[in-house]
């Protein structure tokens, strides 16, 4: 089958995987997933790559009507908790302005000098968002090169932040060296291209299956040990964590050439993934202040953490099957002809 008509569970699947230790990052005694960002940012120069091989029409409307239905919902419900209950959040507050600005993706400073929207884990939304609106420009210019165009905007964008000597915040927030995994994506892309190619052909070395296992428990294992000492906000994150989140989706890729079926609940967590990143940081934080205490391992944190699992992936099945299911995939019926 040609490259471009497979589906590939395994990349999906560790979508499904990756939300879930973005999850525990936020069990404070956990806390050790925000790699999960780096890898979703790979995955999706990845995927932006795949999906626009041979369809490019309606680009970023797709992109939007997928996106824009649960975020918009989650920040306005975030305004709404910041009216009713303004002390459960450290910095943010019930601002208009800032709700608006959440809404237009402009990044202002919420409080202490933070770049982030109302809803604070949203934030990588809008560097999605970014990514989608520089990689429609490659497009624009070609389809052929698009991968090497959209590259080279986001080492400007990251160049000029990192070397103008007072950028705006706009430029501040969307210069985060993190934009740059979106690129390892656009690589990691190409590498299995060519890899597909081989394995079609029957020249994929047999040592490819344990090395890319080998490489799933180095690599995550790699990225928990780094979490300690990261500096998330510098050049050295796309080095410590991006590099091994590329080896990641391409070992991923690499194990989904061999496995005839990939477990569906992975799959379906993977389907999933995009809601379950969004939706579960209320209810963690609501078990952990108030029924639970997550700031240190006990035989209680535990039970408790099961339980914001639990309750994140119930809430994510909800989110994906009334919100990205039926939501959006009306508003594609009524958009996209």
């Amino acid at each position: 089958m040609e490259f471009h008509n497979r589906r590939f569970d395994s990349i999906q699947a560790l979508r499904g995987i990756t939300a879930l230790f973005i999850v525990l990052e936020h069990i404070r005694f956990m806390n050790c997933g925000a790699f999960g960002v780096d890898i979703f940012f790979c995955i999706s120069g990845f995927m932006m790559m795949f999906s626009t091989h041979k369809d490019t029409r309606h680009f970023l409307r797709k992109r939007l009507i997928r996106i824009l239905p649960l975020y918009y919902a989650m920040s306005l419900g975030t305004f709404l908790l910041l009216v009713l209950f303004p002390g459960m959040f450290e910095q943010s507050r019930a601002n208009p302005v800032f709700l608006l600005k959440s809404l237009l993706f402009l990044p202002f400073d919420i409080g202490g000098g933070v770049l982030q929207p109302l809803m604070r884990i949203g934030w990588t939304v809008n560097c999605e968002i970014f990514f989608y609106l520089l990689f429609l420009c490659a497009l624009k210019l070609s389809h052929r090169y698009r991968g090497l165009l959209c590259g080279l905007f986001l080492s400007v964008t990251v160049a000029a932040a990192a070397l103008l000597p007072s950028p705006p915040d706009f430029l501040v927030f969307y210069g985060n060296p993190v934009m740059l995994e979106f690129i390892f994506g656009i690589l990691g892309y190409d590498i299995a291209r060519k890899l597909y190619r081989l394995g079609q052909a029957s020249r994929l070395p047999k040592i490819s299956l344990p090395v890319s296992i080998l490489g799933l428990i180095a690599g995550f294992s790699g990225l928990v040990i780094t979490k300690p000492g990261i500096n998330i906000l510098g050049f050295r994150r796309p080095l410590v964590w991006g590099l091994p989140a590329m080896a990641i989706v391409i070992c991923a890729f690499i194990l989904g050439l061999y496995l005839k079926q990939i477990p569906s609940p992975l799959v379906r967590l993977g389907d999933m993934s995009f809601s379950l990143y969004l939706v579960h940081y209320y209810p963690v934080m609501l078990l952990d202040r108030i029924f639970f205490d997550f700031s240190a391992p006990s035989p209680r944190a535990l039970l408790g953490a099961a339980i914001a699992i639990a309750v994140s992936i119930l809430l994510a099945h909800i989110s994906f099957a009334v919100c990205e299911k039926k939501f959006s995939g009306w508003l594609r019926k009524k958009l996209i002809r």
